[in-house]
């Protein structure tokens, strides 16, 4: 998955032409050193940028597992660092397993529903199913683009209807619900004090688990009495839309000591934590020095895996799960602080007032996140039932 290097102008010793190779193949350009040469690996060149993915291809020899690759390269560039990478390799893996030497013009609606029931044999949720499917499909729509597949493959894939619901064998995946705050109380007792001060302010912000993540003391406007972070990387920058978090009273009680440290650092460092939880068991030691190991000495000296300078969300994620299976309650995500947050501002002023601290562009969005009141539905029916 390495990006092509630039392809060169070079000499080739035996004929005495000017030579380029690219994607896998040498073209012959002239005299070394004429005009013609260089006008002809200067229009070359204009080609294979134009069409990177299909320039040279043999489209009568392209299967499955090649355009696979030229697809894969495209989405590491399109997505950056963006998660949609990952998903669309794990979307193609039983399509490359099943049909590798297939060719793309070959590939129709029984293969595709093939890839299909993989998914549905394995246990993968309907909604988790139909969004993989959707992406073979836009797998099958790029090739198009790059003309290496006949236009009436993608229509055919466009044919076959999504599952539905009670309709097919494939299970359905619970809906995220907001998490109790006895819940998130029970679950941070088991945290250390960086992690349940991160949970906390999840909590108050109701901002995406990665917004959490990534902030930095120099992101942080504590000019005005509610502090704000813009942030500049988040789920719709690409889109040209703003995100910023609002940091009231509670929150900035609690995110006020993270930001003594370096201005470029993020705040919340999982080698911080590992330090704090190393000290509380070491404050609870009850056997003496003089006995048992003392802290550290029992440790190797360079670890292959050493707590790094951020938390990611899988790392956040599993030390909640971890806190949650201490405390004996059920586990719960990280995202469900969100869910919470929303709820709690939509009970006590109005689905506008959630919307606009979720950061969404309609109410409609906020809507799944938001539940409704169940306890205000009951003094709702009281009055006027």
């Amino acid at each position: 998955m390495r990006k092509p290097s630039e392809p060169t102008y070079r000499f080739h010793k035996s004929s005495g032409q000017a030579v380029t190779w690219i994607q896998g193949r040498y073209y012959y350009l002239g005299r070394f050193g004429s005009a013609e040469s260089h006008q002809e690996y200067h229009k070359l060149l204009a080609k294979f940028h134009a069409n990177p993915g299909s320039f040279g291809v043999d489209k009568s020899r392209l299967s499955i597992a090649e355009g696979a690759v030229r697809f894969l390269r495209h989405c590491k560039e399109y997505y950056k660092e963006s998660p949609e990478f990952r998903q669309y390799a794990r979307a193609l893996q039983p399509v490359i397993e099943l049909f590798s030497d297939c060719h793309v013009n070959d590939f129709g609606v029984v293969e595709f529903k093939t890839v299909r029931d993989h998914w549905v044999k394995n246990g993968c949720a309907r909604s988790y199913c139909n969004k993989q499917a959707k992406r073979v499909v836009a797998f099958f729509k790029w090739l198009v683009s790059e003309n290496l597949v006949k236009v009436t493959v993608h229509q055919e894939l466009k044919t076959v209807p999504p599952l539905v619901a009670k309709r097919c064998s494939a299970p359905e995946r619970p809906k995220v619900r907001p998490v109790d705050d006895a819940t998130i109380e029970a679950t941070i007792k088991h945290l250390p004090k960086v992690l349940a001060d991160m949970v906390r302010i999840h909590r108050l912000l109701g901002c995406r688990p990665s917004e959490l993540l990534c902030i930095k003391p120099c992101m942080v406007d504590t000019t005005s009495e509610v502090w704000t972070i813009k942030l500049e990387k988040h789920k719709n920058a690409w889109r040209g839309h703003d995100r910023v978090l609002v940091i009231g009273p509670k929150a900035k009680q609690l995110l006020r000591p993270y930001l003594d440290r370096a201005e470029d650092a993020y705040c919340f460092s999982p080698a911080e934590a590992m330090e704090q939880r190393l000290a509380d068991r070491e404050a609870a030691r009850t056997t003496a020095l003089s006995c048992g190991n003392r802290r550290g000495s029992n440790r190797k000296a360079n670890p292959k895996k050493k707590p790094g300078t951020f938390y990611t969300v899988i790392g956040y994620t599993k030390a909640i799960h971890g806190a949650a299976r201490k405390a004996g309650v059920p586990i719960w995500g990280a995202n469900r602080l969100r869910h919470a947050a929303a709820t709690a501002i939509r009970e006590e002023e109005n689905l506008e007032a959630a919307s606009a601290i979720l950061g969404h562009r309609s109410m409609s969005m906020t809507e799944n996140y938001a539940e409704r009141s169940l306890r205000l539905a009951i003094e709702t029916a009281k009055k006027h039932g």
